[in-house]
C-alpha cells in the first residue's frame, strides 16, 4: 500500500520592501542635508512617510488578496508617488511633458501598466518580492551609512580646536570680575552690508540709522570688514579672537564642511573667558542647529524643548516643505498656493515662523537688562538675511527676491534695533558694553563689507579705529575692561565661495575714514 505524504508548504517570506522603498526618499534627503539640519526636524516627515507607506501596503493587500503581489503593487505606487516631484523638476518648462497635465497622465499610465503586469504575473512573484526586499535593504543602508558616518565624525570633532595656544598664552583671568562689572551684549545682524556699499549696491541710504547710533554714544567703524565671507568662519573667528588656521587647522586641512566650525562657535574662547570671569552666558534660539548654543546658562526660546516645537503641527518646516514638493503632493501644493483656502490660513508657513522668531527674540533681548548680572549675551539674528519677511513698517510680508526684500527688511530692522538698544541703555543699572555687528555683507562682490558699531563706555572707544575687523573686537573689550593685554592682529578680509570655503582671496574695499 502506497504511503501518501502531504506536500510540504513553503514557509511564507516576509514582505517589507514597500515600507523601506517608501522610507528611502526622506532618508536620502536627510542624509544629503545632514550638515545643515538637525535630524530631529525630519522626524515628522519620517513618521508620516511610514504611516502612508503602511496604509498603501494595506490597501494593496486588500486589493490583491495576496502578499507578494500586494507588496509589488504597493512598491510601484510608492515609487511613482515619491519620485513625481523630482521628475517634474527635471522636466519643468523643458518639454511638453514638463507640465502637470501631461506628467500626471504619464504617471497614471505607468501605474496602470505596472498594475496590469503585477495582476497577471503568474511566475515567481515570491522571487521578485525577495529580490526587492534585498534591494530595499541595500537602498536604505546608503543614507543610513552617510548619516552614521557624519555623526561619528561630529562626535570625534574635538572641541580641542577651540583651545587656542596663541590666545591662551597671552592672558587668562585670575579671579572673577567685580559685582559691578558691565553686562556685555554681542548682537549680530546677519548679512547686513556696510553703509557705503549698501547704498552703492542696493540704493539704500542708512546714514540716519548710523547717526542715531552715534547720538546714543556708539562708535561706527566706517571701513569695517568681516574676516571671512560666510557665517561659520566669520563667527568662529570673532568668538575665538583669532584666524581659523590658528585654532581650526584640522578642519581646513581635511577640507571638512565649514558647518563643522559650529562646535568652535558654541564652545568658543570668548565664552570661556567670560565664564572664568563669573559671567552668565545667554544665547537665543535662531533655528540653525550648528549655531544654536542650547547648553548656555540661559537659552531663550519660544519652546521649552525641540520636541515641543516638533509637536506644533501648524509649522511646516523647510525640510518638510521641500520633501513634500519632491512627491506627487507637489501638485496639490501648487494648486493650493494659487487659491485662497482655509488650509493656508491654518498652517503657519516657514516664513511666518521665521518672522515670529525674530520678533520674539528682539522682545526678549529688550528685557534682558532686568535679568541677573553680569552676563554675556550673544544674540544672533538671522535678519536681514533671507528669508525676507518684514515690510518696511514691520508687518509680515514675505518677499522671495533680494529686491525689494533685502531693503524692506533693513528698513524695519534699523528701526527695531534702535528701539532695543535705546531700552537696553536706559534700563541697565551699569552702562553695558554693546557690540553691534554683521557677520558679512550680502552681495558676493562686497560680501566682506560688514556693519560694525560699538558702545564702549568710560573711554573704551579710544582703542577703536575705522578699519577694525571682528577678530580684534573682543581683544579690545578684554584689554579695556578686564585687564588683558592681547595684541591686536592684522585686520585681513578673506573671501571664499560656498563651494570652496577655505580657498581664500584677500579683499579690501575703498572707504572714507572718519
Amino acid at each position: 500500500m502506497a504511503i501518501q505524504t502531504k506536500p510540504v508548504k513553503k514557509k511564507k517570506a516576509l514582505v517589507f520592501h514597500p515600507i523601506l522603498i517608501g522610507l528611502y526618499p526622506v532618508l536620502a534627503l536627510l542624509a544629503y542635508n545632514i550638515i545643515q539640519l538637525d535630524p530631529i526636524y525630519a522626524v515628522r516627515a519620517i513618521v508620516v512617510t511610514l504611516i502612508i507607506s503602511g496604509i498603501i501596503f494595506a490597501l494593496a493587500l486588500l486589493i490583491t488578496r495576496e502578499r507578494y503581489k500586494g507588496g509589488l503593487l504597493a512598491s510601484l505606487a510608492l515609487l511613482l508617488f515619491l519620485t513625481y516631484g523630482h521628475v517634474y523638476n527635471l522636466l519643468e518648462n523643458k518639454s511638453y511633458f514638463g507640465h502637470h497635465r501631461f506628467l500626471i497622465i504619464i504617471w497614471l499610465a505607468l501605474f496602470g501598466l505596472g498594475a496590469y503586469g503585477i495582476f497577471h504575473l503568474k511566475k515567481k512573484p515570491r522571487t521578485l518580492s525577495t529580490f526587492l526586499n534585498f534591494f530595499s535593504l541595500v537602498l536604505i543602508a546608503i543614507p543610513l551609512f552617510q548619516m552614521v558616518s557624519f555623526e561619528i565624525r561630529q562626535a570625534n570633532a574635538s572641541p580641542r580646536a577651540v583651545a587656542n595656544p596663541a590666545v591662551d598664552s597671552v592672558w587668562q583671568p585670575q579671579s572673577a570680575a567685580p559685582a559691578n562689572s558691565p553686562d556685555v551684549y554681542y548682537i549680530i545682524l546677519d548679512a547686513y552690508t556696510r553703509s557705503d556699499l549698501l547704498k552703492e549696491e542696493y540704493g539704500y541710504d542708512n546714514s540716519a540709522f548710523l547717526q542715531q547710533l552715534r547720538n546714543m554714544g556708539f562708535y561706527v567703524a566706517n571701513c569695517s570688514k568681516s574676516n571671512y565671507s560666510y557665517t561659520p568662519s566669520s563667527m568662529s573667528t570673532a568668538l575665538n579672537m583669532d584666524y581659523l588656521d590658528n585654532f581650526a587647522g584640522d578642519i581646513i586641512k581635511e577640507n571638512r564642511s565649514f558647518y563643522d566650525l559650529g562646535e568652535t562657535i558654541k564652545h568658543n574662547k570668548v565664552r570661556s573667558l567670560f565664564t572664568d570671569l563669573g559671567y552668565r552666558y545667554v544665547t537665543f534660539d535662531n533655528d540653525i542647529w550648528w549655531l544654536d548654543t542650547t547648553d548656555s546658562d540661559q537659552y531663550i526660546s519660544q519652546y521649552s524643548s525641540p520636541w515641543q516645537k516638533l509637536l506644533n503641527f501648524k509649522i511646516l518646516g523647510n525640510f518638510e516643505k521641500y520633501y513634500l514638493r519632491s512627491t506627487a503632493l507637489r501638485v496639490i501644493d501648487e494648486f493650493t498656493n494659487s487659491k485662497a483656502n482655509s488650509l493656508d490660513k491654518a498652517l503657519l508657513s516657514t516664513e511666518k515662523a521665521h518672522y515670529d522668531l525674530i520678533n520674539y527674540n528682539f522682545d526678549q533681548l529688550e528685557q534682558l537688562p532686568q535679568a541677573e548680572s553680569p552676563k554675556f549675551v550673544y544674540a544672533h539674528f538671522v535678519a536681514p538675511h533671507f528669508p525676507y519677511v518684514f515690510a518696511p513698517d514691520g508687518s509680515f510680508e514675505y518677499t522671495p527676491s533680494n529686491a525689494p526684500g533685502y531693503v524692506n527688511e533693513i528698513t524695519y530692522i534699523d528701526q527695531r534695533v534702535l528701539e532695543v538698544l535705546s531700552n537696553i541703555l536706559k534700563t541697565s543699572k551699569i552702562p553695558p558694553i554693546i557690540l553691534l555687528q554683521s557677520d558679512h555683507g550680502l552681495a558676493e562682490e562686497v560680501r566682506n563689507a560688514n556693519l560694525m558699531a560699538y558702545y564702549l563706555p568710560n573711554g573704551g572707544e579710544d582703542a577703536l579705529y575705522a578699519s577694525i575687523t571682528p577678530v580684534n573686537s573682543f581683544r579690545i573689550v578684554f584689554n579695556q575692561y578686564f585687564g588683558a593685554d592681547y595684541p591686536l592682529l592684522e585686520d585681513v578680509a578673506r573671501s571664499a565661495t560656498y563651494q570652496a570655503p577655505y580657498d581664500f582671496t584677500i579683499v579690501d574695499y575703498p572707504c572714507v575714514t572718519e
